[in-house]
């Protein structure tokens, strides 16, 4: 007999997330808790070009409730910002936002293009880390 694998879990209020589109959302909270190439392809569609994320840990010293635990593994997530949007990774399983913050993310996308000057040895993820890889 096999198992299924029990749904993603909101890292707020711990209630089960259902899929919508191609995110998973918490009708609770109305947080969205998105898988970091589902991520990139919606912001470089946003802004209309290639992007990269540039993880910035966040400062210890910016309120925290607790450590959210993530919503596929139960670890703690890293507290972080991208274009200057606190959030919450896991960068094995996605990123978790609460209510309005994807949409506040998706207003900066441009802020996220990616620099042709950049090197090819940065920490880019997704679609243009591959890219970047596969011309180096």
């Amino acid at each position: 007999m096999t198992s299924m694998a029990s749904p993603p879990t909101c890292p707020s209020c711990r209630t089960a997330l259902a899929t919508a589109g191609r995110t998973e959302r918490c009708a609770a909270c109305d947080g969205a808790w998105i898988h970091e190439e589902v991520l990139v392809g919606m912001l470089q569609q946003t802004a209309s070009a290639l992007v990269f994320l540039p993880w910035q840990p966040r400062d210890a010293a910016e309120p925290r409730e607790r450590d959210r635990p993530c919503a596929v593994c139960a670890r703690p997530m890293q507290s972080v910002s991208l274009a200057h949007v606190a959030l919450d990774r896991c960068p094995d399983h996605g990123v978790w936002f609460d209510a309005s913050e994807l949409a506040a993310l998706l207003k900066h996308a441009k802020e996220l293009k990616a620099d042709p000057t950049r090197r090819s040895d940065d920490k880019r993820t997704g679609l243009l880390g591959a890219l970047a890889r596969l011309f180096a």
